[in-house]
């Protein structure tokens, strides 16, 4: 039986009793950088990198792939499409290209045009149906930590690596994400509120306390505040805030304008001391986070990378 997302943010709930924050202080912090597919590697070993350092470019395989009727728009026998098509298998097209048209003894004409930018992958001569494939989707990978290259991997990527402190949370949501350190609170006990969110933390990540409210959240996301790291929040503001209830899988792919770290779980929770003691000595200082998190199978969860 498939599990519920109830049923996983409680697993994490009772976790969160038992796995308390782990971090490590000075330590060497390695990011394997690389994409899913043969690339163009831009770095090289021993190159010095920023977080913003563009690491690798290529193309992926584009999932969308539209099925065209062809006949249909033609009005002729699905059999005899072959000879109005000009395209071939292979051949790219643009959006709104015509890609076959049949022409009447009496001047008028049909046409069949490309619903997209991409290529014929298959054309069937029996069904008189094309199936266009969108355009590879171009990707890039940047360092997302600033230190040297000690690794590449050929047509693929690299590996990063640095000194600095490494704080896993709890929870998040949000993918990879760098700023500036800005504490709003001036105890871990406190809640960030909405009125200690300011238009000056745009492309910040902000440190708050034990609990970041709803409207907080909000008010963050719509000044442009890259990341938050909070204790806790509660569960319906986080469903509130994302517009749906968070469910199995991997979390970090969220269309939200920011990144949501918390360390200590969901409801109202203070940030640990020596959490936040160590966020704060960081102020001012730039930081490189991930919300990324898997509950079950392997564990994976987010990070907080403060490079020294």
């Amino acid at each position: 039986m498939a599990s519920s997302p109830q049923l996983e943010i409680e697993e994490l709930s009772e976790m969160s009793h038992v796995e308390r924050v782990r971090f490590q202080e000075n330590t060497s912090v390695r990011k394997v950088r690389r994409i899913p597919a043969q690339g163009q590697v831009l770095v090289s070993k021993g190159d010095r990198v920023s977080p913003e350092t563009i690491v690798v470019r290529g193309t992926v395989f584009n999932p969308e792939i539209h099925e065209v009727k062809v006949y249909v728009q033609l009005g002729v026998d699905p059999t005899e499409v072959g000879k109005y098509m000009l395209k071939e298998e292979g051949d790219e097209t643009r959006k709104d290209e015509v890609i076959a048209i049949s022409r009447s003894f009496f001047g008028r004409s049909k046409v069949c045009r490309s619903p997209i930018d991409g290529s014929i992958e298959t054309f069937s001569k029996s069904s008189g149906r094309v199936f266009i494939r969108g355009k590879p989707i171009p990707i890039e990978v940047k360092a997302h930590i600033p230190g040297t290259v000690v690794d590449t991997i050929p047509g693929e990527g690299a590996v990063v690596e640095c000194k600095a402190s490494l704080i896993e949370g709890m929870f998040g949501i949000g993918g990879e994400t760098v700023g500036e350190l800005v504490t709003a609170v001036d105890k871990p006990d406190e809640a960030l509120t909405t009125d200690l969110i300011k238009d000056g933390y745009k492309g910040k990540i902000i440190v708050g306390g034990s609990f970041v409210t709803l409207d907080a959240l909000r008010e963050a996301a719509r000044i442009g505040v890259n990341g938050i790291i909070s204790g806790a929040m509660d569960q319906k503001d986080l469903t509130s805030f994302l517009g749906y209830e968070i469910g199995a899988g991997i979390t970090g792919k969220e269309k939200t304008g920011l990144t949501l770290i918390i360390t200590e779980g969901f409801g109202i929770a203070p940030m640990e001391e020596r959490t936040f003691n160590l966020l704060e000595s960081h102020e001012g200082k730039q930081a490189s986070i991930d919300g990324s998190t898997q509950i079950r199978a392997r564990m994976l969860r987010p990070e907080i990378v403060l490079p020294l």
